[in-house]
């Protein structure tokens, strides 16, 4: 196990952000158990962002969703536009240029039974839209998605022992799996255009904590609460996780949201392709954002009326211009 020493030294030495080592909080130690979930708490807190190593998703699972994602945008235009995401579904493929975002996306969910689909009305919550003759990409996608659903869950576990609540606060009210993963292709270029470095503009993700899986190569960039812009650098074997708006509020404004964009790095000649994963960990439906007594000080009042998260969604959602305003990464 690395001590906080260690763990301060190695993420002084690659990055800003600190590298937090989930390992222990696998086992039976208590004290270990709650020296991570500091960690995490602390990280979250000070920049809304950590890497986590140990994060349990399997590396092979990461490999194989990386290699579909890639045959699947190799696909040809009018192949993938046959599940095109719409105004109505949030779920299905996005081409390059139906926004500023200089990218090709794909987003899916769980799957969903039918009987399911009559309880919200709600561009999220949809089937998800597959290529019939690729099963391959839709087998290796929904495995992804059950491990890092599964790997998620741990984290919110740290973060309610951290917080004083019970550990299964956060969990019980994320049991519905009503996250989503946004997979993202950026394509290559010649040479840059002037003045346009960036692939994807500021912002927050709107859910409870992301994962963000960053492949060969590297583009992401992370804005501090004192407005410093610091690069997100690949670190083998390790997840990027940041905090979303829901989990600010919830925490009445004790975690940050972390701000944070897609850049073409300055050192860069020409673009090159790149892909990245975004898992957008949400609580149920029904579940209630409210914050609890432990997050709040002396004398301190809830900034935020409670609030469900369908509800939220649909607030977000109203006040987005577009449906690609949303979080992604």
């Amino acid at each position: 196990m690395n001590s906080t020493k260690e763990l301060s030294k190695e993420s002084i030495v690659s990055t800003q952000i600190p590298v937090i080592n989930f390992h222990s909080f696998m086992t039976d130690d208590s004290h270990a158990k709650e020296a991570v979930a500091a960690q995490i708490a602390s990280a979250l807190q000070e920049i809304g962002c950590f890497y986590l190593k140990n994060h349990d998703v399997p590396t092979t699972f990461i490999a194989q969703a990386f290699a579909q994602a890639k045959s699947f945008f190799a696909l040809p235009l009018e192949e993938k536009k046959q599940i095109a995401l719409t105004e109505k579904c949030h779920r299905g493929y996005i081409p390059v240029g139906m926004s500023s975002i200089l990218s090709e996306q794909f987003y899916f969910g769980r799957e969903m039974n039918p009987e399911e689909l009559d309880k919200l009305d709600h561009p999220f919550h949809q089937p998800n839209q597959w290529l019939q003759n690729q099963p391959e990409f839709q087998e290796a996608m929904l495995q992804f998605f059950a491990a890092c659903h599964a790997s998620t869950l741990k984290v919110l576990e740290a973060l309610a022992i951290a917080l004083k609540l019970p550990k299964s606060y956060f969990t019980e009210l994320h049991s519905e799996q009503n996250h989503a993963v946004g997979l993202h292709h950026y394509p290559g270029a010649s040479q840059l255009s002037q003045g346009q470095n960036i692939r994807l503009g500021e912002h927050t993700d709107g859910n409870t904590i992301t994962y963000v899986f960053q492949h060969e190569v590297e583009g992401l960039e992370i804005c501090t609460k004192t407005g410093e812009r610091v690069p997100v650098p690949l670190i083998p074997d390790t997840v990027v996780v940041m905090a979303g708006e829901i989990l600010q509020r919830w925490t009445n404004d004790k975690v940050y949201a972390t701000k944070h964009q897609v850049a073409i790095p300055l050192a860069s000649q020409s673009i090159q392709p790149r892909y990245s994963f975004a898992f957008f960990g949400s609580p149920n439906n029904d579940a209630e954002i409210a914050c609890p007594e432990s997050c709040l000080g002396a004398n301190e009042t809830a900034k935020y009326p409670p609030i469900l998260t369908s509800d939220f969604y649909i607030q977000r959602n109203n006040n987005n211009t577009s449906i690609l305003t949303s979080s992604k990464n």
